[in-house]
């Protein structure tokens, strides 16, 4: 992969899922249309380039396995291009593996970059979604696992109680796109969810990077339902949900969720009304991270 141009880097950590992806496109796809429905006037006319950094295992255990060293070039790129300024900002994707996992070669290889590159940057926007939230809040230091077996899935459009600590954040992106006609702030937001792994706990205070961190909302499922930077060199913006999943996307997922058995008959039928009925406000967070890259661009120290 050769790329000269300025771009915002958006990490797909999942690959083809049958009877969604060929429909729809991938989470670095969706993700992308998500972002170009948000662009604005404001937004630095960055485009977004997908860098494939998931792959199935298909080697014979104890083996390395055949993609490693065609990721190996992915990250030594990207690495450069981060160091020189084309890059502009990191966006990890949602995945169906677990973060926490420690035997899986591509998820292990993000680990180190993540502690090696993004972690060692300043005032550069790294945003993450579903697994990019959890595995940037593993690095960070939190907690992060299964939810609690009474707990189980939270799936579908799901509505999320906003902390309203947000909008006192210096440069906070939530601002200006919260706000509504009559100068008021939107309390709760519906994002589509997919998800059985949490992050616990905000990430602990002393993880080295000088950085602090707020939960942006939380719903009775999950209590961190994403993380922005409340102060520190650190820029992260994080959503436990989807919002670049549409309400055709969500509802198709479950659908295959339920055929492969992760779901069962009453809760895909719960999942699938909450869908049906709830307004999708994905796009309300595509305006929110379009002005956390566009900001974190244009304050550069």
């Amino acid at each position: 992969m050769t790329i000269t141009e300025n771009h915002i880097a958006i990490l797909v950590c999942d690959w083809s899922i049958p009877t969604v992806t060929e429909k729809y496109g991938d989470f670095g796809d969706n993700t992308r249309d998500l972002l170009d429905e948000a662009a604005n006037k404001n937004r630095s006319p960055y485009p977004l380039v997908k860098y494939q950094v998931a792959f199935p295992e298909d080697g014979e255990e104890g083996n390395e396995p055949k993609y490693v060293s065609e990721l190996e070039q992915v990250y030594i790129k990207l690495k450069e291009d981060i160091e020189s300024g084309i890059v502009k900002g990191v966006i990890l994707t949602g995945s169906r593996c677990d973060s926490f996992v420690r035997d899986i070669a591509w998820i292990s290889r993000l680990n180190q970059f993540i502690q090696q590159v993004l972690f060692n940057l300043e005032n550069f926007p790294i945003v993450g979604i579903c697994f990019g939230h959890q595995i940037l809040g593993l690095n960070l230091g939190a907690k992060v696992g299964r939810n609690l077996p009474e707990v189980g899935w939270e799936c579908g459009t799901t509505t999320i109680n906003l902390n309203k600590d947000i909008l006192s954040v210096r440069d906070s992106p939530f601002v200006n796109v919260l706000k509504t006609e009559d100068d008021k702030f939107l309390e709760h937001i519906n994002l589509v969810e997919f998800h059985q792994d949490i992050v616990y706990g905000l990430p602990p205070p002393n993880t080295g990077t000088a950085t602090k961190f707020l939960s942006i909302g939380s719903t009775s499922k999950c209590s961190i339902q994403g993380l922005l930077t409340e102060e520190g060199p650190l820029k992260v913006l994080t959503f436990q949900g989807h919002p670049e999943f549409t309400t055709p996307i969500a509802l198709d997922l479950l659908k295959y969720d339920h055929s492969k058995g992760l779901l069962n008959d009453n809760e895909a039928e719960k999942f699938t009304y909450n869908t049906q009925s709830l307004n999708n406000q994905g796009p309300v967070i595509g305006k929110v991270i379009d002005e956390f890259i566009s900001i974190h661009n244009t304050h550069k120290p």
